[in-house]
């Protein structure tokens, strides 16, 4: 590994922890449009990545994945514990990384999904594309962006706010982030989950980054 990487190591966990980890993993990737099988021969990237279940489920199916969070002491202070994995205390906004690292970066429930400012997403995405090789992609969600990233009057006119309804109100937030996103990149897809983990959880988003990206 290389000297950024910190392992961040932690007791062995009993086996019934270890079958909750692998299954809270797997309802992660799937949120994504993934499985482990798709991982398999990439170097992947974990953003915002918590306690760092995928890459504690990863290791012992010898994929390789590198979690990145900006405080993962907090997860360890609420007595969660930290797989012995390859770990970055970084921001998402400026990554200790080379140009072209990764072949995939993953983020479920991470940063791009619970900032509240376009600037920082911005920022997030344009580092997320430096990092990645040419042809690699980028993977977020699942569900919308957070609301308060939109003022009230980018999401609703006066009598909208009147009149429409909880479902009506998540439809429109789920228009207005997929139109920000593409703002930023024409390439971003919203992608439909076939069997999501929750009620908001319907679609997650991806960018795959092309060989002629030169850093806009």
């Amino acid at each position: 590994m290389e000297k950024f990487l910190e392992q961040i190591g932690s007791a062995e966990e009993s086996n019934e922890n270890v079958a909750e980890v692998e299954k809270e993993a797997v309802r992660n990737l799937k949120d994504l449009g993934l499985d482990f099988g798709y991982l398999k021969n990439k170097l992947t990237l974990d953003i915002g990545a918590g306690a760092a279940e995928i890459a504690a489920v990863a290791k012992n199916k010898g994929i390789e994945v590198v979690s990145l969070d900006l405080n993962p002491g907090m997860w360890a202070a609420q007595g969660v514990k930290i797989p012995d994995v390859p770990y970055v205390r970084a921001s998402a906004e400026a990554m200790p990384f080379p140009d072209k690292k990764f072949d995939l970066i993953i983020s479920h429930a991470g940063p791009l999904s619970i900032v509240p400012s376009k600037k920082l997403i911005a920022s997030i995405i344009t580092e997320a594309k430096r990092v990645l090789k040419d042809g690699g992609e980028l993977r977020f969600g699942p569900g919308n962006l957070n609301s308060e990233v939109f003022t009230t009057e980018e999401l609703f006119s006066q009598e909208e706010m009147t009149l429409f309804t909880r479902e009506q109100r998540i439809e429109r937030i789920e228009q207005k982030s997929l139109e920000f996103l593409k703002s930023l990149d024409p390439r971003i897809t919203q992608e439909k989950i076939d069997e999501p983990s929750g009620d908001l959880a319907k679609h997650f988003y991806r960018l795959k980054k092309a060989v002629d990206w030169i850093g806009k």
